[in-house]
C-alpha cells in the first residue's frame, strides 16, 4: 500500500538555512523562508500578498482549478504554476490534476497547492523542507511532482492489469464506467505533463529568476525524467484505447453469435409450429384417419421430430446453437 503526506498543518513556515519553523508570517525575522499553504482560501492569500508584495490578482488565479500552467516573471517575484495529479481512489473526485502555485523572489519560496498531491512515499515531499536554499527547493519540487506522476501512472497502469481481463471476458464488464473515467484521466495526465514540460523548458531558457541563478544541468535531467512519464501517459492512454476497442470487437463479435443462436432456435422451433399449425386445421390431412382417431396426435408429434431432428444435427455441426 502506497502512503501518501499528510499535511498537519494549514500553514508551514520554516526558514531555509536553519529549519526552525514559525507559527505566524507576522513572527518570522528577515530572512530566506519557505511557505507551504495546502488548501489555502483568499483571505491566506491576501495576508500573502501583504507580506511578499505579490500582486493579489496573480495569487487568486489560483483559485481557477482549470488554471492552465504557465511561468510569470516580474520585477519583484516569478511565479510558477504547474499542474500535479490528484489522488484517484478517492471517488468524489472532479479533477484529475489541480494548480499548484510557486512564487518565490529569489530569496524566499512559497508554494500554494489545493490539496497534498499523491506520493508513494513522504520523504518526497519532505526532501523539498531539507533544502538551504531556494533554488535547490524548486529542484526538489520538480522532481517531487515528476515522482507524483510517476506514482499516479503506476495506479493507472495497475488498474488496467486488473481490468483487461474483465473487459476481454465479460459482456457487459462491472468494471467499464471506471475503466472510462480511467481513460479520461489519463488523457488529462498527459495535457498536464506536456503543459508542464513547456514551463520546464521556459525555465531553461530563462534561467535566472531575479538575483537567483538555475543550474541548466539540473533541470535538464528533470526535463528527461519529465519526458519519460510523458511517454508513459502517451503509452497507457494507448493500452486503454487497444482495450476499449477489443471490448467493442468483443461485443460486436458475441452480438453477432448471439443473433445466429437466436435465429437458430427460431427455425428449429417453426418447424413444430408449422406442422401443429397444418393439423390443427378442421380438414382431412395425410397420416390421420379422424379427428378423433387416439393415433393422431403421436402421429403429430413423430413427424414433428423426424423433420427437426435432422435439422438440429445439421445445424450443430455448423456451430450454430
Amino acid at each position: 500500500m502506497s502512503e501518501n503526506p499528510e499535511p498537519t498543518e494549514h500553514i508551514t513556515i520554516m526558514a531555509l538555512e536553519s529549519g526552525i519553523r514559525y507559527e505566524e508570517l507576522d513572527d518570522t525575522p528577515d530572512e530566506p523562508l519557505l511557505i507551504e499553504v495546502v488548501g489555502f482560501t483568499a483571505r491566506d492569500l491576501g495576508r500573502i500578498s501583504q507580506k511578499f508584495e505579490i500582486d493579489l490578482e496573480d495569487l487568486q488565479d489560483l483559485l481557477d482549478l482549470d488554471e492552465r500552467p504557465r511561468l510569470q516573471v516580474e520585477d519583484k517575484f516569478t511565479m510558477l504554476v504547474l499542474r500535479v495529479p490528484v489522488n484517484l481512489h478517492n471517488p468524489e473526485r472532479q479533477y484529475s490534476t489541480t494548480p499548484i502555485g510557486v512564487f518565490t523572489n529569489g530569496r524566499d519560496l512559497l508554494i500554494l497547492q489545493h490539496e497534498i498531491m499523491p506520493l508513494r512515499r513522504k520523504r518526497y515531499w519532505k526532501r523539498i523542507r531539507h533544502a538551504t536554499t531556494a533554488a535547490e527547493s524548486i529542484y526538489r519540487l520538480w522532481d517531487t511532482i515528476i515522482n507524483s506522476f510517476e506514482h499516479t501512472l503506476d495506479i493507472i497502469e495497475e488498474t488496467i492489469n486488473q481490468t483487461e481481463d474483465d473487459i476481454l471476458s465479460e459482456l457487459y464488464p462491472s468494471q467499464l464506467d471506471h475503466f472510462f473515467r480511467l481513460s479520461r484521466d489519463t488523457i488529462f495526465m498527459e495535457a498536464a505533463l506536456k503543459s508542464n514540460m513547456k514551463v520546464l523548458r521556459r525555465l531553461i531558457r530563462v534561467q535566472r529568476i531575479g538575483r537567483m541563478i538555475l543550474d541548466v544541468d539540473r533541470l535538464e535531467e528533470l526535463e528527461v525524467d519529465l519526458q519519460q512519464q510523458l511517454e508513459l501517459s502517451a503509452i497507457y492512454r494507448e493500452l486503454i484505447d487497444n482495450a476499449l476497442g477489443a471490448y467493442e470487437t468483443i461485443v460486436g463479435h458475441n452480438l453477432n453469435r448471439v443473433m445466429k443462436i437466436l435465429t437458430s432456435i427460431s427455425l428449429l422451433v417453426s418447424v413444430p409450429t408449422l406442422i401443429a399449425s397444418l393439423y390443427g386445421m378442421n380438414m382431412g390431412l395425410p397420416f390421420v384417419g379422424s379427428p378423433d382417431d387416439p393415433a393422431s396426435f403421436p402421429i403429430v408429434i413423430l413427424l414433428s421430430l423426424l423433420i427437426t431432428g435432422p435439422l438440429l444435427v445439421i445445424l450443430r455441426m455448423k456451430n450454430l446453437v
